[in-house]
């Protein structure tokens, strides 16, 4: 089977809509999302309501998700707390409730899949080093770990001398994961790319053949930003969707 494998969506429907359509296009079967399906962007419900429309659909929780039912009204200030309370408005009872059914880690057939850290998710710490990685993977019960939260697509490869190694992967190349050594990887944003590449990312990850191939999407960013825009959104969202960062 083949699994789409997206991730940080932050209401960006256009970036979903382009990367759905080529993982059909290349044969997934299933889709699996990593968090953080809303915040930041313009279109938080037709963002839900698309993912729960796809194949085989599963998610973990990620921590702008949380923020719509477990920090709304704290006292806070800034961009994202203005962007978070706007978001938890567009939401229906419906869309809340989802959210709140989502856990932080799923395990399916050998493949772990977590928002940030399997290291204590719900303090969503960054694997940004090998050192993070083996922290990680420490507390894995399967060899291979999805993650998002950092937004730049990476690949930790623990090898036979348990030595951790960071990868930085090559686009529509499919990477062929070793048996007996573990990996921690990174799919990268579909919605808020930040690896200086506009196009959004997201990873086919097919069961049968043990590989990965990361994708990048280009999509009509500008329209995105237009809504962004057109909403009253801190204009900071819509200038990193062009930069890519």
């Amino acid at each position: 089977m083949k699994i789409a494998v997206i991730s940080d969506i932050h209401s960006n429907l256009e970036a979903l809509d382009a990367c759905c359509e080529k993982a059909l296009r290349e044969g997934a079967e299933q889709f699996v999302c990593l968090g953080d399906s809303v915040g930041y962007g313009p279109d938080p419900a037709a963002v839900l309501d698309k993912l729960r429309e796809l194949p085989g659909f599963q998610c973990v929780l990620g921590n702008h998700d949380e923020y719509m039912f477990n920090f709304i009204g704290q006292e806070s200030t800034g961009p994202v707390q203005m962007v978070a309370e706007w978001t938890v408005k567009q939401l229906s009872e419906s869309h809340i409730d989802f959210l709140k059914s989502l856990t932080y880690v799923l395990v399916e057939n050998g493949v772990t899949y977590v928002h940030a850290s399997l290291y204590q998710p719900g303090s969503w710490f960054y694997i940004t080093s090998a050192e993070r990685a083996k922290k990680c993977l420490e507390s894995a019960h399967t060899s291979l770990v999805f993650y998002g939260h950092v937004h730049i697509p990476l690949i930790f490869h623990e090898k036979a001398d348990n030595d951790v190694v960071m990868i930085n992967p090559e686009q529509d190349t499919p990477i062929y994961l070793k048996p007996n050594q573990r990996y921690v990887i990174n799919v990268g944003s579909v919605g808020q790319p930040r690896d200086d590449n506009k196009d959004a990312c997201f990873v086919l990850y097919d069961e049968d053949r043990h590989s990965v191939t990361f994708h990048r999407v280009a999509y009509d960013y500008q329209t995105t930003i237009r809504k962004i825009n057109e909403k009253g959104l801190h204009p900071e969202f819509a200038d990193r969707l062009a930069a890519g960062r």
